[in-house]
C-alpha cells in the first residue's frame, strides 16, 4: 500500500479542514465522495457507498483524517480516468478549442446534480483557486485536467 508523499499529506489536510466546518476532526459520512474527490480521486458513487461501509461500518455518520489518508492509500478507482474527466469539461467547450468558461463549470459543480453531489461554494473556489484562465475567463482544461489528476494520489 502507497504511503501518501508529505505534499499529498499536507493536500489531503487542507481539504480535509475545509469540510470539517466545526473543527471537531469528524466530517459526515455524506461528504466522504466529495471530499475523496476534492483529493484528486474520482470514485464512482458505488466505490464511495463500498467505502462509507468500510469505514463506518457502526453506521456512527462520521469518519476522521486518519480514515480519509487510509482511503487514499489503500483505493485505486476505475472512474480514476483523465480521458473521461476531459471529456466531462469537453461539454462546455462549444467551439473546440480546449477552453470552457470558468463561470459555467463551476455554476454545474454547484448547482446541477443530484443534491449530495454537488460542490459548496467554497469548496468549487478551493478547486479552481489555481486555475489559469484566458483573459475572458475560459480555462484551458486539458491543462486543468493535468493538474488535477496527476499521479498525485
Amino acid at each position: 500500500m502507497p504511503k501518501l508523499t508529505q505534499e499529498q499529506l499536507s493536500d489531503a489536510e487542507d481539504a480535509f479542514r475545509l469540510f470539517d466546518k466545526d473543527s471537531d476532526g469528524k466530517i459526515p459520512i455524506e461528504e466522504l465522495g466529495k471530499l475523496i474527490r476534492v483529493c484528486g480521486k474520482n470514485p464512482s458513487n458505488k466505490d464511495v457507498e463500498k467505502c462509507s461501509q468500510e469505514i463506518d461500518p457502526s453506521k456512527l455518520g462520521y469518519f476522521t483524517f486518519s480514515q480519509l489518508t487510509s482511503i487514499l492509500e489503500s483505493k485505486t478507482f476505475v472512474a480514476d480516468n483523465e480521458q473521461r474527466v476531459r471529456e466531462c469539461f469537453k461539454i462546455f467547450d462549444r467551439d473546440g478549442t480546449g477552453y470552457a468558461p470558468l463561470t459555467e463549470i463551476r455554476y454545474a459543480l454547484v448547482n446541477l446534480g443530484t443534491g449530495s453531489d454537488n460542490l459548496s461554494s467554497e469548496q468549487a473556489d478551493e478547486i479552481f483557486k489555481s486555475a489559469e484562465t484566458d483573459d475572458s475567463g475560459n480555462l484551458n482544461y486539458s491543462m486543468f485536467v493535468n493538474f488535477l489528476m496527476p499521479s498525485k494520489f
